[in-house]
């Protein structure tokens, strides 16, 4: 493996590790749903991480200037998402069955998370082109770079759910899930908060 890749891989797994939403994201499912749902919510973020590799990669391609757009678009969103997160996490309160296709909305929430942080499309804007001559650039290699990245979240947050399940399994999981999702929930609001913050600065920026 070339010394660049290994050097990506050791940088995203490090970004990956760091706590934010889809970290929170995973441990709220290991805590409150089966395994088929957190891992369903784990490949949704993986996928959602491909998606923002390659919005990114179009970016750096095409327009410079829509860095400051695309950024501003994800805050707001991203804003309103992790508010509606904090409130679900307060509706949560103990592990239930789920169908299909509740799980199935594990998969597109787990997407979401991804489409919708900031930190994600920021590392890949800020990141790949370390790894990339945006000016001959050719698809194989972003591609490449977002693959690892996604790997990585799989890798990552499956270690984040074994370690939570063997926390539940060795304490009161009513308690310890009641008390997460309290937490959780004051931090995705947090999240939500310094997103809106960051869109007022951008919008400042945008037309001073």
């Amino acid at each position: 493996m070339n010394t660049y890749l290994i050097s990506f891989f050791i940088l995203s797994l490090i970004t990956v590790l760091s706590p934010g939403p889809a970290v929170l994201f995973t441990i709220h499912n290991t805590l409150n749903y089966k395994l088929t749902k957190t891992f369903l919510g784990i490949f949704g973020v993986a996928t959602g991480i491909f998606f923002v590799a390659a919005f990114a990669t179009l970016i750096l391609i095409f327009a410079a200037n829509t860095l400051n757009f695309a950024l501003l678009v994800t805050s707001v969103t991203g804003s309103l998402y992790f508010f509606y997160l904090s409130f679900n996490s307060l509706q949560t309160s103990v592990p239930k069955e789920h169908k299909k296709d509740v799980q199935l909305n594990s998969f597109k929430h787990g997407i979401l998370i991804s489409l919708l942080n900031p930190k994600a499309l920021a590392f890949c804007i800020f990141i790949f082109p370390l790894y990339l001559d945006t000016k001959t650039i050719s698809f194989h290699k972003p591609a490449l770079l977002s693959l690892i990245f996604s790997f990585n979240v799989i890798i990552v947050h499956s270690i984040y759910t074994y370690v939570f399940t063997r926390i539940a399994k060795s304490i009161d999981l009513k308690k310890l899930t009641y008390i997460f999702n309290k937490i959780s929930a004051a931090l995705f609001f947090t999240f939500g908060v310094l997103l809106i913050k960051q869109t007022i600065e951008n919008t400042s920026n945008l037309f001073t």
